[in-house]
């Protein structure tokens, strides 16, 4: 289950319209070393047994569900720390254990509650961004509080004010720090495919199982066919000429651009290389990316700016068939959403050295 539904489900519990009656909330606060769980990772456990979300499964999660009674029981929320030794490491296959510090939340009828988890997951569903701040202290009473781009919902105290000022905006990881725990809450990013055929559809599937939403492009209305292509949010029937207004992109919006000739790819770029995006990759061999750029150049676009560009697209892995394309394309705009981040496995990525023989060209 989705964060997003997890946070839809407390609210629910909060507001008192849920059938689990209460329940508590583990999130990952900090954790070092090799463990089976994300930086980021959330689970509900109810009243009545039930578990929405993971925490990494096995005997950590048996430990964390075990607190997880307590506090919701109890209602006062407390801090879990569980090691994964050379044993239980083994067990899962791992060369090292690791510790992981869990904030464990009790989630209860209470005004305060429903409203911060309620707006945490209508700004996801919205995908937009927001901070969510946990004071670790409730004796006072429940001190949570959601801070997006123009509104505060929740306790509004020095402690959490202080907390979401200091916090790295940057970021996409939790922070423990002064009684306060700080949780970056995003909606999915955002993908634009241009093209249709055979490795923009690929792409644009790829990209939603990995948490994007798609919007997928093209000029024919044949291609630009919502039952063709189930997991995309939207698809979009637009003139490649005049595709800014047309896909309505911002700064945080990737794009791919996977048209069925050069001549497509040229006018897209001409137009796309110049705008603020978050990435930007163009699909194809050495010698078409050459060429457009050559002709971006004629036109007058920066040097600067056709650097940016991820082309030809995808991490070098070999890939030669849609669906492999689709897997680098994908692995290198995790690469890009993650960099900066204490994220196992980040890669170093460049704008240009993809794959790309002239077997990744479109049809």
């Amino acid at each position: 289950m989705s964060l997003s539904e997890i946070l839809a489900e407390c609210a629910r519990i909060a507001a008192g319209s849920s059938g689990a009656g209460a329940g508590a909330l583990a999130s990952v606060a900090k954790r070092h070393g090799s463990l089976p769980m994300s930086a980021t990772a959330k689970m509900l456990v109810t009243a009545g047994g039930a578990r929405i979300g993971t925490v990494g499964g096995g005997c950590l999660e048996a430990e964390i569900i075990e607190r997880a009674h307590d506090v919701l029981q109890s209602r006062v929320p407390a801090l879990s720390s569980h090691s994964l030794n050379a044993e239980l490491a083994g067990d899962y296959g791992l060369t090292c254990g690791g510790t992981a510090e869990l904030f464990i939340e009790p989630v209860f009828g209470d005004e305060r509650l429903a409203a911060v988890y309620a707006e945490a997951s209508a700004l996801m569903a919205r995908g937009e961004r927001a901070l969510m701040a946990t004071g670790i202290d409730w004796s006072d009473g429940v001190v949570k509080a959601i801070v997006s781009s123009d509104e505060f919902i929740g306790a509004d105290n020095a402690l959490v004010r202080s907390a979401i000022r200091e916090f790295d905006a940057a970021s996409e990881l939790p922070s423990l720090e002064n009684g306060v725990l700080v949780e970056p809450i995003s909606g999915k990013p955002r993908l634009v495919v241009f093209g249709a055929g055979h490795v923009g559809a690929r792409v644009a599937e790829a990209a939603a199982f990995a948490g994007w939403r798609v919007t997928v492009a093209d000029d024919r209305a044949d291609f630009a066919d919502a039952r063709r292509l189930p997991f995309a949010d939207s698809v979009i029937l637009c003139d490649f000429h005049d595709v800014l207004g047309a896909a309505q992109l911002d700064a945080e919006t990737y794009v791919v651009i996977a048209t069925r000739g050069h001549q497509h790819d040229v006018v897209l770029a001409g137009q796309l290389v110049p705008w603020p995006l978050r990435y930007l990759g163009m699909l194809g061999s050495r010698r078409k990316v050459a060429l457009t750029e050559k002709v971006l150049r004629e036109w007058g676009v920066a040097d600067e700016a056709i650097g940016k560009v991820h082309a030809p697209v995808g991490l070098p892995i070999g890939a030669d068939t849609p669906e492999e394309i689709a897997v680098s394309v994908v692995a290198e705009m995790i690469s890009v959403r993650r960099a900066g981040t204490r994220r196992r496995g980040g890669a170093e990525i460049h704008a240009s050295g993809a794959h790309g023989g002239d077997t990744a060209k479109e049809h």
